[in-house]
């Protein structure tokens, strides 16, 4: 119990808004995280289909175990190309900042997408919710396995 209140007047002292070039960064509803899930739940398959267009998961991997350097090169163009679009979209959802603007404004730049995410990560309290699933997660195999064991 006293972890407990402990916790919650740590977060307490958590701010509830950042600013970074020009732009605030607020706590996110919930609906807003879900939201933000939704749209990871795509990602992977999406990255994948446009660093190996029309490429199967197995031709990917057979590619990737034979890779050479010019290969190699491309493929990081692509990756480099097409994922800060994801990245910044996504950032987009969980921010509330427009894409258009964390894309082209000038202020925020590359460094400034990681000032964003980090003051995200910070205004919502990210890595306690990491923490609180891992035990949660620990908790339920510890029981999972105790019930397996009454036969």
């Amino acid at each position: 119990m006293i972890n407990y209140f402990k916790k919650v007047a740590g977060n307490l002292s958590l701010p509830s808004v950042h600013r970074i070039h020009g732009y605030e960064i607020k706590r996110m509803p919930l609906g807003a995280y879900i939201t933000a899930l939704q749209r990871l739940e795509n990602f992977l398959q999406e990255a994948l289909e446009l660093i190996f267009p029309g490429m199967s998961p197995e031709d990917i991997f057979a590619q990737l175990k034979s890779i050479d350097t010019a290969a190699l090169g491309k493929i990081a163009v692509r990756a480099f190309t097409a994922l800060p679009k994801y990245a910044a979209e996504l950032l987009a959802v969980l921010t509330g900042i427009p894409e258009e603007r964390l894309l082209n404004d000038p202020k925020i730049g590359l460094d400034g997408l990681m000032e964003i995410l980090n003051a995200w990560i910070e205004v919502n309290n990210i890595e306690n919710f990491i923490s609180a699933a891992r035990d949660l997660k620990a908790k339920a195999k510890t029981q999972a396995a105790g019930s397996g064991s009454r036969s």
